[in-house]
């Protein structure tokens, strides 16, 4: 797989060399380097065309803000490369940082995006003073880290890989979610997708070099970041809502990241969050909230099947306070609808499976085609199930297919 370092470059040239020549040093090489400068005001531009020679790729533009950057440099990226590794240019990379990660997305298939752990430096290179507020913010959100850690929850209670210095992703993933235009959080956004769906990998080594120095975004006041919060998570919640509502086992894994939520270590305050929530449904009317709320089939919503706290107050031990197993209850009832969505997805991609092995096996299909009177309709980008539908649906409206049945060439609604 082609991969592509991508580097955001603002008013950083007394960084760039470390980002630079930490990619150029990685053991595993990457294919491209990509820098666009975002209007910086000192030496960066002339800095980074001293790198063309060693194969660093140069762009430079008017200031138009890191999340509009990042877009613009994986659209490059996207021509020839599968993987795109990002890397702020105050920031720098572990030699063996490629070497260790981009197997885990080789070994699965299933991972979209890899990040790991992190040394924190100062502006100096060296690690940053334990006693530094940021310092201790890391050491308090790695602390949580343990092998049967939800990423789901660990994400709500803080932004754990913290940095876009600490994403390589498959390139058509990035495309699918591109960075949104928020000034601190348009990483978490696309974290909280990816967790969401089961497509994060974490290599627990440090392999990436996060700096913290004076013109950091995140050293701001709290408004600004509390505010920006609270408009990730509510347009989080507005772009998952059409795929929640079919899709249990991505319910299930909202509804561990946004409990965990009101343990947040970083700046989300659940509080303003079901204010603004409040705020929200005050402009529907009585009627559209009944109709919302009946709207909740039990065919579509297993979870309606039981009591929500059903699995809490059957496993209470009788002596710890009954709450204190929620965390592991909430991520039993998870995995309970994991696998019956895993189950759905078998059965639909058996009969995906079993229409096409129809239309592969009909002679008077293949009869059309050859004379350029059929051909197999294009499917919509959705589950098996959809796409096996919109299959029956689409051959039932086509003339050659029609006219099998008249002659009983075809039965009657073949691939229905």
């Amino acid at each position: 797989m082609r991969l592509a370092v991508i580097i955001p470059s603002y008013n950083h040239a007394r960084y760039l060399p470390a980002a630079l020549d930490s990619v150029l040093a990685q053991t595993r090489p990457a294919d491209r380097i990509i820098v666009i400068d975002d209007g910086s005001q000192d030496d960066s531009p002339a800095l980074l065309r001293s790198y063309a020679s060693r194969g660093v790729e140069v762009h430079a533009r008017e200031n138009r803000g890191a999340h509009a950057t990042i877009n613009e440099l994986i659209a490059l990226a996207a021509a020839d490369c599968d993987l795109i590794s990002i890397l702020n240019s105050d920031d720098h990379y572990h030699p063996h940082r490629f070497a260790q990660c981009l197997p885990l997305l080789e070994a699965q298939p299933h991972c979209q995006v890899v990040t790991s752990g992190l040394h924190i430096i100062d502006q100096h290179d060296a690690p940053l003073s334990p006693s530094e507020p940021r310092a201790k913010w890391f050491r308090a959100v790695w602390s949580l880290q343990h092998p049967e850690r939800d990423l789901c929850e660990w994400l709500g209670v803080a932004n754990f890989p913290a940095t876009t210095s600490n994403i390589i992703a498959r390139t058509a993933w990035l495309q699918r979610f591109p960075f949104r235009p928020y000034r601190f959080n348009h990483d978490y956004y696309f974290l909280a997708q990816t967790v969401l769906r089961g497509a994060l990998s974490v290599h627990p080594d440090p392999l990436v070099h996060y700096r913290v120095h004076g013109a950091n975004t995140m050293n701001s006041l709290p408004a600004p970041l509390l505010r920006e919060m609270l408009r990730m998570s509510l347009d989080l919640a507005h772009d998952l809502a059409p795929e929640l509502a079919s899709n249990p086992a991505l319910r299930a894994n909202y509804a561990i990241y946004t409990r965990a939520q009101w343990d947040s270590i970083s700046s989300f305050h659940g509080g303003l969050y079901q204010s603004l929530l409040a705020t929200a449904a005050a402009h529907l009317s009585e009627a559209d909230i009944a109709q919302a709320v009946a709207a909740l089939s039990s065919e579509a919503y297993p979870e309606l099947a039981t009591y929500p706290n059903k699995s809490l107050v059957n496993q209470w031990d009788g002596q710890t306070p009954v709450t204190a197993a929620r965390g592991l209850t909430d991520q039993y009832e998870a995995l309970r609808l994991r696998e019956k969505s895993q189950h759905a997805l078998a059965r639909g991609y058996k009969d995906l499976a079993a229409l096409r092995q129809r239309l592969a096996n009909s002679r008077w299909l293949a009869l059309g085609r050859t004379l350029g009177f059929w051909a197999p309709p294009r499917l919509p980008s959705a589950p098996p199930a959809a796409q096996a539908t919109a299959l029956a649906a689409a051959l039932a409206k086509q003339p050659w297919v029609r006219l099998g049945q008249r002659c009983r060439a075809l039965p009657p609604a073949p691939l229905a």
